[in-house]
């Protein structure tokens, strides 16, 4: 969704940026002895990395309308479900293993 709303290039170049930089920082205070924070943007920003995967693989295929398609056609529903979809984005690993078991599926 957000491909289509703001574009391939921003979008890619928020999680081509953000993805190693919320991984990097908290690598960083996890050395400097800030353990929690660290470890909560680290497993946080794992939550990243398989959307920066989805993000590469929609750009190259020139997807993004297609795909969200559906869900435009069902506003109110779809707001719900992606401002809850945006939450999950906060609880360290939640994203990462939800991409795993759909993958699987």
């Amino acid at each position: 969704m957000d491909i289509t709303l703001h574009g391939p290039r921003f979008i890619t170049a928020e999680f081509g940026i953000g993805t190693p930089v919320i991984l990097a920082v908290g690598i960083c205070l996890i050395l400097a002895n800030q353990l929690i924070l660290g470890t909560y943007l680290l497993l946080t920003g794992i939550n990243y990395i398989p959307l920066l995967v989805y993000m590469v693989v929609i750009v190259r295929k020139g997807s993004a309308s297609a795909e969200v398609a559906d869900y435009m056609s069902n506003d109110k529903h779809y707001v719900r479900k992606y401002s809850t979809q945006q939450l999950l984005l906060f609880v360290p690993l939640v994203v990462f293993w939800l991409a795993i078991w759909q993958e699987l599926k």
